[in-house]
């Protein structure tokens, strides 16, 4: 090994060996305090109120993080994609396409007497109408199809 991985080796060791020694620190303190001392515990979170209210919540992480990220993201998710998006526009295209089908259905439904004799009158008056306008329409001054002069 050259000198810098030496030292390096050597500080990673070291750092570890602190990392150990802090957690048997913690590990022995925790010992003390829960197992030999029990009441002491509740004394001490007493006494130091404020820290242990921050601690217990957690340095206020996950009410700072619905605060700033998921109310916003569901702001946005219901007034924008919910209410706007999918009710406003796309269930209201769905919607005002049926009522149009509907009303035309209403409609059409109307002409339906359900007597033939009537509907044979109108095929007869509808073939009239398309005669007289092939024969008769003008169109720039000659027949529509060269037959009338």
């Amino acid at each position: 090994m050259g000198g810098a991985e030496a030292e390096a080796h050597s500080l990673e060791l070291w750092l570890a060996g602190v990392a150990v020694a802090i957690a048997l620190t913690g590990a022995l303190f925790a010992y003390w305090l829960y197992l030999k001392r029990p009441g002491k515990a509740d004394g001490l979170a007493h006494s130091l109120k404020s820290a242990y209210t921050t601690l217990l919540n957690k340095y206020y992480v996950d009410e700072l993080y619905a605060a700033a990220v998921v109310r916003p993201l569901l702001w946005i998710s219901t007034n924008a994609l919910w209410k706007a998006t999918d009710v406003a526009g796309i269930d209201g295209a769905v919607n005002g396409i049926a009522a149009g089908a509907t009303s035309i259905g209403d409609g059409l439904r109307h002409t339906q007497s359900g007597n033939t004799r009537s509907y044979a009158v109108w095929v007869v008056v509808g073939a009239i109408v398309i005669i007289a306008v092939i024969f008769f329409w003008p169109a720039s001054g000659k027949p529509a199809l060269g037959m009338v002069h």
